[in-house]
């Protein structure tokens, strides 16, 4: 049965690599793509008031940086949490508790 979970815990582990290295491949498209589309308009508008378009450009990498490293530490988090209920189960089928508080069900 420990042999099961463990191929469960490596898929869902591959499955949310596989989602965060999408959703920065997407990241990255999506980046390039408003960077084509803001030059566009730069040059159809000409002179333009606020910050260089390469301000904004950095400020929407950092933004997504942020964001992928929050989505992964969730998934560490998330991980950790099931590491740990799967011993709190392992441990009360076999009738063995290494823990100081009573089991709560």
């Amino acid at each position: 049965m420990a042999g099961k979970d463990a191929i469960e815990v490596e898929a869902a582990d591959h499955d949310i690599r596989e989602i965060l290295a999408t959703v920065q491949d997407q990241g990255r498209q999506t980046l390039e793509l408003l960077r084509t589309l803001i030059n566009l308009i730069v040059g159809i508008v000409g002179d333009r008031e606020g910050p260089p378009l390469e301000d904004l450009i950095a400020t929407l990498v950092a933004q997504n940086r942020d964001l992928l490293t929050i989505a992964r530490r969730i998934h560490t988090d998330v991980r950790a949490i099931g590491d740990r209920l799967r011993a709190v189960v392992s441990t009360e089928q076999t009738g063995h508790s290494n823990s100081a508080e009573p089991s709560r069900q």
